[in-house]
């Protein structure tokens, strides 16, 4: 044990895991591995008169100012005096950690010591409430499954938006057929839908799919290669029928993944949204990606016409389903605290929970897990459903099944559900 007076909390972390990148549309998500906590931070803030302690979600960075992990952590706060370098604060543990080799890092000796060189990104954000405590165990298979009424109609700023990808789980894209059978059985829950990429001739297909049954669409540029040609696919795929396009993004998690840079990313923003306009979309031109990446970049935000971030709770392995909401609107809140207009539209365009797979510490995957969470996000969006996209509407089984993401690429669809193209080939 020691004794520090620190503004600084670091740690070094895992590299990002491998997601499935066969039709440009990956699905990545951090590798959390359990660490010795430390028992408390420690932050020295101007605006307090007395020693505070309060729960924080706490966003880790690397010794590169990349933010890389969350966790919920004991914050103490103690005022700016003097006497601040004499002040004792409370101790914290020695972290050990055995680290991994990185992209962006290399290994360490496993019994090195991480030292911290910079300030935490907690520091400067508002203080958010704590989630109300778990009542019984998470993984307990009885608990309740929340009733949700199916609403009877489809009005796109009324419902939940999720997301939808056109493969079958041998791969091949869906047919048309295929396509509005998927949309017959999903789209009255659903307002938007939201696609990833201009492949396989999503785009037409959705679109008659969306026009037939009341839906929205939210488009996807993934390639930034192929901005051009892709804002023509689109235009052609909606048959200039601008009215049913409720947002077209670029890219999906690149910037996270390493795929493309900040600069690369805001370049592709302005030249998609230039290609639009003159195709004559009017609408919202925005870039995608984690939370994480959102936070450590809110240019891309800033540039964006709303903010689109995903955020997943079950990645952070302190929260539980019950927690999943609460942590969802966290995020939100640190992430309006740090745009130039605070009050700028922040939708959260991935979020949900597998009902199978391995656990992430307390975030454990099931059916009435998945149930309890997407319930937790639903009430948590209760008043604006519309800032919302699970993640997803059918299995993913085109996926391959990865220990980085805890073997539940696969299994995100709603209720457990699969595509009837992949019931019918078993």
């Amino acid at each position: 044990m020691r004794s520090t007076t620190v503004s600084v909390s670091f740690l070094y972390f895992l590299p990002l895991a491998a997601g499935q990148q066969r039709h440009n549309h990956a699905h990545r998500h951090r590798s959390n591995k359990p660490v010795i906590k430390r028992d408390r931070i420690t932050i020295t803030d101007s605006t307090r008169t007395t020693p505070t302690e309060v729960p924080e979600i706490v966003i880790y960075v690397d010794q590169y100012n990349n933010l890389m992990r969350t966790a919920t952590e004991t914050v103490v706060y103690v005022p700016i005096t003097a006497e601040t370098p004499e002040v004792a604060v409370p101790e914290t543990s020695t972290v050990y950690i055995s680290p991994v080799p990185s992209r962006s890092a290399p290994a360490e000796d496993s019994t090195s010591v991480v030292s911290p060189p910079t300030t935490p990104i907690s520091q400067g954000f508002p203080t958010i409430q704590p989630p109300p405590p778990i009542q019984s165990d998470p993984t307990s298979t009885s608990l309740p499954t929340p009733s949700v009424s199916p609403p009877t109609t489809s009005n796109s700023s009324s419902l939940y938006g999720v997301t939808y990808s056109p493969y079958k789980g041998t791969g091949l894209c869906k047919t048309a057929d295929e396509v509005d059978a998927d949309f017959a059985a999903m789209a009255r829950d659903y307002g938007v839908i939201r696609l990833y990429g201009v492949d396989c001739d999503q785009v037409a297909t959705a679109y008659s799919a969306a026009k037939k049954y009341g839906n929205k669409l939210f488009l996807g540029i993934f390639d930034l290669n192929t901005i051009d040609p892709s804002v023509a696919t689109i235009a052609a795929g909606v048959q200039n029928d601008w009215s049913i396009v409720d947002t077209v993004s670029v890219g999906n998690e690149l910037v996270n993944d390493g795929r493309a840079t900040v600069g690369q990313s805001l370049g592709a923003l302005s030249q998609t949204r230039s290609s639009l306009r003159a195709a004559g979309y009017q609408g919202p031109v925005v870039v995608v990606d984690t939370f994480v990446a959102m936070l450590a970049h809110p240019e891309l935000c800033d540039q964006s016409d709303y903010c689109a971030m995903n955020v997943h709770p079950f990645f952070d392995p302190n929260t539980g389903p019950r927690q999943a909401g609460w942590f969802v609107t966290s995020i939100v809140k640190k992430m309006k605290s740090r745009l130039s207009d605070p009050y700028k539209r922040v939708v959260v365009t991935e979020t949900g929970w597998p009902w199978q797979g391995e656990s992430n510490g307390v975030a454990v995957p099931g059916m009435s897990q998945q149930s309890i969470a997407i319930s937790s996000i639903k009430s948590a969006y209760a008043d604006n459903p519309s800032d919302v996209v699970l993640f997803t509407a059918f299995n993913d089984m085109w996926k391959k099944p990865a220990a980085g993401t805890f073997m539940a690429e696969q299994f995100w669809g709603m209720g457990g559900r699969y595509s009837s193209s992949d019931e019918s080939n078993g």
